[in-house]
Formats: structure tokens, sequence, C-alpha cells
């Protein structure tokens, strides 16, 4: 069994991630060999096992990912449009072709890179007898976590894939796909061991790394998507009760230091793909990904999120994501935020409203309103539930538009306000999109390419 750190690795990414230093501007070269090492040699120490699990956050293949899964599905929803002619456009017509190279490379195989190494970490992990206790724990923690959160996005975005927690990277090649509900099954019990095993503590300066908020923050979106609604507050209410986290202000909220948030992950640099992507090179350039209308519309007057969080080039009409400001830069201020306290707030309204607890005291609307206020709106009251709901929903799409695959996995997950048989998929998009929409749409094909190499793999209906 070969672990898969190359030459290229830079433990200037791992030592900024794993040591709690006062300064991260030096780094050095922990002299890895050409090739492979065995895992066993990996996992016989510390610094071995540490590097090790360092490299699944900063695997570059995971980060191009999750940026390429948001903007595929931030068009495939109503948040996105891509401005060149490219095959990206099948994602907005919501006619993807399993041909689709981006879908057999962004969506598939990166991820599965991820979960191979997840996989090596946790076996390698859990068969050391030679790390430190408390550092055994963290690592096997973080690695859960991420294998955990990596099999959430397949799982949603196709409708369930092939389950594998075996260190040898061929194995899951003949893996029929599994149900959706194992998969969830498998990412409850990632998560619920990786909360066992950590603590509060951030075990890096900055809040690169996964700590125990970190973990209940993701079971609380995970709970929510399930419709576990008295878990996902439980474990909500657990991070925005620690006293760890407070909302920032909103120019500050996507900056490295931001109090709001809860994981990041560590970027030389200090600036981000996001960024890259989303903002012009220039302030007469046409971006390349700019907001659908729709979404622009949608923004309440007054609404400060329109005011810092989207801009607007000059001499076009088209409206681009300004979360991340920097596109390039030496010594930038921004990291990639994987959680925050937002979230947790609209997650626990929405739970709480499902239960009814919709006025008064440890209610939806004082979750609600938190989220409002800081965006300089008033606060909602006395809103029944299907009101409240509708008004959550509108929350969520103005607070996490083109963050991660929130929108998409929301319009997927939540049953039509109008017609519950159908999804608010089905209610949204049949409308923005006209003919080039279908209710099988919510699922993306299986890549060709993967179901040539694996005839044990199903396509999805519609395809």
């Amino acid at each position: 069994m070969k672990f898969l750190i190359h030459k290229t690795f830079k433990a200037a990414i791992a030592l900024c991630l794993i040591l709690p230093m006062s300064s991260c501007k030096k780094f050095v070269d922990i002299g890895t060999p050409d090739g492979t090492v065995p895992a066993e040699a990996v996992f016989s120490n510390d610094a071995g096992a540490t590097a090790a699990v360092a490299a699944l956050y900063s695997n570059t293949n995971f980060r191009d990912a999750m940026l390429y899964g948001t903007l595929f599905t931030g068009a495939s929803a109503d948040e996105l449009q891509y401005n060149l002619t490219d095959i990206t456009k099948d994602f907005e017509t919501n006619s993807i072709a399993p041909s689709s190279s981006y879908l057999s490379s962004y969506l598939w195989m990166f991820p599965y890179r991820e979960i191979v190494n997840a996989n090596i970490a946790v076996v390698g992990l859990t068969s050391s007898t030679t790390l430190t206790p408390a550092v055994k724990n963290q690592l096997l923690g973080e690695a859960k976590f991420w294998r955990a959160l990596t099999y959430l996005q397949l799982n949603m975005v196709f409708g369930g894939v092939p389950l594998s927690t075996s260190d040898q990277p061929l194995d899951i090649a003949l893996y029929p796909r599994s149900s959706t509900e194992a998969v969830n099954a498998q990412i409850l019990a990632d998560l619920k061991d990786a909360k066992a095993l950590l603590t509060a503590t951030y075990p890096s300066v900055e809040r690169a790394r996964v700590n125990i908020y970190a973990v209940s923050a993701l079971l609380a979106r995970v709970y929510l998507y399930q419709k576990d609604w008295a878990n996902a507050e439980t474990e909500a209410t657990s991070v925005i009760s620690s006293g760890v986290y407070s909302m920032s202000a909103l120019a500050n909220t996507f900056v490295k230091t931001s109090n709001e948030t809860i994981l990041q992950i560590y970027n030389i640099n200090g600036f981000t793909q996001w960024g890259a992507t989303f903002v012009p090179s220039s302030a007469t350039v046409t971006p390349n990904w700019y907001l659908k209308g729709d979404l622009v519309a949608a923004f309440e007057d007054g609404d400060a999120r329109k005011t810092n969080w989207i801009a607007q080039n000059g001499t076009t009409t088209n409206y681009y994501a300004n979360k991340y400001k920097l596109r390039t830069g030496t010594a930038g201020s921004e990291y990639y935020v994987v959680l925050r306290l937002a979230e947790q707030y609209l997650i626990r309204a929405e739970a709480r409203a499902q239960q009814n607890k919709l006025t008064g005291a440890n209610s939806a609307e004082t979750d609600l309103n938190v989220i409002r206020n800081r965006a300089s709106l008033g606060s909602v009251s006395n809103l029944a539930q299907p009101a409240m709901l509708a008004a959550i929903e509108k929350e969520r799409r103005a607070e996490l538009f083109t963050e991660w695959f929130h929108r998409w996995f929301d319009l997927k997950r939540t049953a039509g306000f109008a017609d519950p048989s159908k999804s608010r998929a089905d209610e949204v998009l049949s409308v923005l999109k006209g003919s080039n929409w279908q209710s099988t749409d919510v699922l993306y094909p299986i890549s060709a390419a993967e179901i040539t190499k694996n005839p044990a793999l199903i396509q999805n209906p519609g395809y």
C-alpha cells in the first residue's frame, strides 16, 4: 500500500496548517522522496501522519472540484451564467451530456481522489500503534470529516455513488452504486466518529483545521438535508452557543480573521480561486461568470449584502459575485471559507420552523432575524409556517449564493411550496428554464467514461 505523497507536495502548506506557531512566513521542506512512500512509514510518526492529513486540505484536485461544482450547480440552478461559448452551457440548459469532460473530471474523478486519500489516512491512522494518542485522534477526526464532506457532495449531485472505505485505491473501481441511504449512513457514521475524536481547540494558529464545532456544523447540514429537524437544531445550537463564533461585519465575512468562520482552508498567497474566477481582470471586462438577473432582482431594497457582496463593472450590465475581493496577490487576506456561522442560524431557523417553533424565544423568527438584521433588513414577525419557510429559503438564497453547492442542493432537497409532491427545483426552474427543465435534471448523469470503465454503474434516469 502506498500513500500519495509526492515531491511536489509543499511542506509550507502543511506547516501552516499543523503547527501552532505565531508566524507562518517561513517554511521548511520536509524532504519527501520522489514517487510515493509506504503508508506504514507515513503513519509511524506524528510528523508524517500530520503531513498526510494536511494533504487532504491542500489537494488542488479537491479545490478544483469544489470550485467547479459551485459554478456548475450554480448554472444548473438560478445563480450563475457563463459569458463564453463552452460546453459548460450544458449545465445552464440542464442538458448535461454524459460524455462531458467536466462531469468526469471535476465532479467525479477529483472528489474520488480526495476520498481515496482519506480512506488511506483513516486505515493508516487506525492501524498505527506508534502515534501520540491525542495526535492520532485529531488526525483521524479530520480525515473522517473530509471523507464525509466529499461523499455528501457526490451523493447530492449524483444520487447514490460507489461507496468504499478501503485503503486500496482500485477496490472501488468496479463497485456498483450504493443507495443514497447507504452513503448517508456512512457520512453520519464518519461525522459521529469525528465528533467523538475531536475537541474545541483548533490545532492550527488560524481556523484552518477541523475542530469539534466544524464537525457539528457539518452534522447540522447533513441532518437538515435528511429532514432530521431535532438533531439539526441540536447540532446548530452547539455551534451557536459555544461562544467561539460571532457574526462579522459583511465586509469582513470572507477575510481570514473573521470571527464568523468555523472552518477555512489555508492558501499561501491569501487569495482564492473563487476571487480569481468571479472578479473580472479589469473594470472594463465582462465577467466570465456573472449572476443571473433573477438572483440580483431577488434582493430586497436596502439589503447590505447586495452592496457588499455583489459588484458591477462600469461598462457592462452584468453583476458578479464579490464575496471574495482578490483576484491575485502575494500577501492577501482571504482563505477558502468552508463553514461559517450564518449558515448555522439558517439551519436552526429552518429546523425550528419545521417543528413549529415559529415565534418567541428559541424560535425560527429569532434566528432568521439575526441574518436579516446583519444585512440591514427589518425583522420578520408572526409568520405562519409556510410563510416562515419561504422567508428562510429567501434568506438562504441571499446569504449563501455562490458558496459551494447551497442553492442547487436547497432546491433539490426541499418539497414544493404549492405542490409538495414536487421539489422546489421543479417549481422554480421549470419557470426559469422552460422546456430545458425536466424533473430528472435534479440528478446529474453518471459519466459515460466511468460507465465504460465500470459496467456495474447504472445511469440516472433521463440520460
